[in-house]
């Protein structure tokens, strides 16, 4: 058993957050924690666009597919766009298991939360929302306001912390 240092109540080994009180109980060099960044570091890695964007009007009636390319390591993931997709970094201890998994893209995934991020669709638009994440959700350059939707488009570069993350929007 261990002891909380906030309210001393008893608690198994190994739990990560205080039954009593709800302190964290692993502790600051716990390895498994977000990096935290100011903003001005993260910000560091946003090349602003050079040319407005053209954005060709996308029919996105029925299904469609969705490419993230993780930039740090040019790893592609394609799925269909058929549920809500929770971007984040597994976590079996605090039972957070999102359908895209950044935990192994490399230095820049250690800024990314566990539950950082979701796409989905939202009648025929694609949008993706920021879950209140540590180091800040950022579409073309621009942090995105937590739990607000905003759409996604062919093309969009999106940046969950430090990590960067291409987007292609295809029917199916």
């Amino acid at each position: 058993m261990i002891k909380c240092p906030f309210c001393q109540a008893e608690q198994v080994e190994n739990t990560i957050y205080c039954g009593e009180c709800g302190h964290y109980l692993l502790g600051e060099d716990d390895k498994r924690r977000t990096e935290h960044y100011d903003r001005d570091e993260i910000h560091v890695n946003l090349d602003p666009p050079t040319q407005p964007k053209i954005i060709l009007p996308l029919d996105l009636a029925g299904p469609i597919v969705i490419q993230l390319t993780i930039v740090s390591n040019q790893r592609e993931l394609l799925m269909t766009l058929d549920k809500r997709l929770l971007l984040g970094r597994i976590d079996p201890a605090l039972n957070v298991f999102p359908d895209v998994d950044l935990t192994h893209d490399g230095p820049p995934a250690k800024s990314v939360s566990r539950r950082h991020a979701t796409i989905s669709r939202q009648n025929e638009k694609v949008v993706v929302e920021d879950l209140g994440s540590v180091n800040g959700t950022y579409l073309n350059s621009q942090r995105l306001d937590p739990y607000v939707p905003n759409t996604l488009s062919d093309g969009d570069i999106l940046q969950l912390g430090k990590l960067r993350i291409e987007v292609k929007i295809r029917k199916r």
